[in-house]
């Protein structure tokens, strides 16, 4: 198995490193008298963390690499074929392999997890091909389909998984939604009203030629690596899970059907949406024997007991309705603040009978059980002038509000979680300095419901097309032990990433 890894590592390398030699040369290539347009990128990037606990590392504990080739070749005028692929590799295992502490702490057991992602839907980002004949669009292969319009918190878009395993930061578009096979399908008729413009009708269709679910983060050190949350037990520490999940079974169960209206309706784009399918991250309940240390791993290397929760599960349906909106409110326009005006984003979804795991508080009992689920959110983009901070150029701030209620929430059992009604709120401000080469920027994530909260100061500096570096931190803080963002409070960490963009 590791000689098969190596093997793939040494292979993608070799092929990433000699397209990102041959695009570095030549943007444009002429293959049967057809323009095919490569880009690419490599990142490198350090994180350095502050704390030294049993759940994290202090000094460096990451060195991620991602190197991304994509291929765009017009076949004809109404036919296009586009690729991408990527390399992700945290060096951090083979710099670590012989220290102490990453050892006894069993970070050095999540090498097969999260040091090379060598499976094929991970090297594979992108394959499609899309035909767009008159006012239709057609679109088949492994890919993208965004239906959201929230900067900060993902509503609508639940047709795509998310890959998290290594935190929360992957701010690269590409290194955070998983492609997945799909059949798309547009239609744009022509209209000629005055109140009603750019009408499209857009189905999505997902015949789960490969079920790919959301990849979260892992419980214990052996298979979450620095990003395994810190789940208070006294005198033990939560570890691996043992879990019997049922997974939908290739073309034969775990089909979805999206269905998405959008539209310029009065000065406004709004759509609607509806969707079928299956949640992209399973419910799971505790079974017998619930919690079990399991050899050779019962004790931490801090004395505590290492404990593996007994879990069964299941991806249930996902089903709902919704809508989004987004316009631009000019009477709010004001010379004094740049003469831009902020636009309002909006998202809702209705969900019916959602399925959650009930627990039981006495008894830590578990079962399944079904209710509605509404989440919303808003959020304002403004571009504005504070001349005293900057001259040149705008402050972009962009602020949202999220609520999600559990319609029917059990009066004595709980959803681990959530509450009835949840809160979280997402700011982000920044700006650029130098003609652009040099742009802070300052995020700020509170979950109200908690009282915890996630910050991300950060600085880019653009030296020119192709090199840019990044220096910022990850800062958690939370108030309540064992709830929302607290149980990453030891992850706080600063980071430094070198990216190279070709093409």
């Amino acid at each position: 198995m590791k000689k098969k890894r190596f093997l793939v590592l040494i292979l993608v390398a070799g092929l990433t490193i000699a397209l990102t030699i041959s695009s570095a040369i030549a943007e444009e290539f002429n293959v049967f008298g057809r323009p095919l347009l490569l880009f690419g990128y490599a990142t490198q990037e350090f994180s350095y963390g502050f704390k030294d606990k049993y759940d994290t590392e202090s000094n460096l504990n990451s060195a991620l690499m991602n190197l991304f080739v994509e291929g765009d070749y017009k076949i004809t005028d109404t036919l296009k074929f586009y690729g991408s692929s990527m390399l992700t590799v945290d060096w951090i295992y083979q710099l670590k392999h012989n220290d102490n502490s990453w050892n006894d702490k069993l970070f050095a057991k999540s090498k097969d997890e999260l040091n090379v992602d060598d499976k094929y839907w991970q090297l594979l980002k992108e394959a499609r091909i899309t035909w767009t004949p008159s006012d239709f669009l057609f679109r088949v292969g492994k890919q993208i389909v965004s239906w959201g319009e929230l900067l900060g918190f993902r509503i609508m878009d639940q047709i795509n998984p998310l890959d998290q395993r290594r935190g929360f930061l992957d701010v690269e578009f590409e290194t955070t939604i998983i492609p997945i096979w799909l059949i798309r399908a547009d239609y744009y008729p022509r209209l000629n009203l005055s109140w009603l413009q750019d009408l499209g009708l857009e189905f999505v269709y997902n015949p789960n030629a490969d079920f790919i679910p959301n990849q979260d983060l892992k419980l214990g050190n052996a298979e979450g690596g620095i990003w395994a949350p810190n789940v208070p037990i006294p005198g033990a520490h939560l570890a691996t899970a043992i879990s019997n999940i049922d997974t939908p079974k290739k073309w034969r169960e775990g089909n979805e059907f999206g269905f998405r209206a959008k539209a310029n309706m009065l000065g406004a784009m709004a759509t609607l949406n509806f969707f079928y399918g299956r949640d992209n991250s399973p419910v799971t309940v505790p079974v017998p024997p619930f919690i079990s240390p399991l050899p050779p791993d019962i004790f931490a290397s801090d004395g505590a007991l290492l404990l593996h929760p007994f879990q069964a599960g299941k991806y249930p349906l996902l089903k709902f309705v919704g809508l989004t909106f987004a316009k631009e409110i000019i009477p709010l326009r004001a010379s004094f603040l740049g003469d831009v005006a902020p636009t309002v984003y909006f998202e809702a979804l209705y969900a019916f009978d959602s399925t959650f795991t009930f627990t039981n508080p006495i008894t830590t009992l578990g079962r399944f059980d079904q209710s509605d689920d509404f989440r919303s959110g808003i959020e304002v983009t403004w571009k504005v002038k504070i001349p005293p901070l900057n001259a040149r150029t705008y402050f972009a701030f962009t602020g949202e509000f999220f609520y999600r209620r559990i319609m029917d929430y059990p009066s004595f059992e709980e959803i681990a979680g959530l509450k009835q009604n949840n809160y979280q709120t997402f700011l982000s401000v920044n700006t650029q300095y130098f003609h652009g080469k040099l742009t802070p920027s300052f995020t700020w994530i509170h979950d109200i419901n908690s009282n915890s909260n996630y910050f991300i100061p950060k600085l880019v500096y653009d030296y020119d097309y192709h090199w840019h570096f990044t220096l910022g931190a990850q800062l958690f803080k939370g108030a309540k032990e064992g709830e929302g963002l607290q149980l990453f409070d030891n992850k706080n960490q600063i980071f430094f990433k070198v990216a190279y963009k070709w093409g």
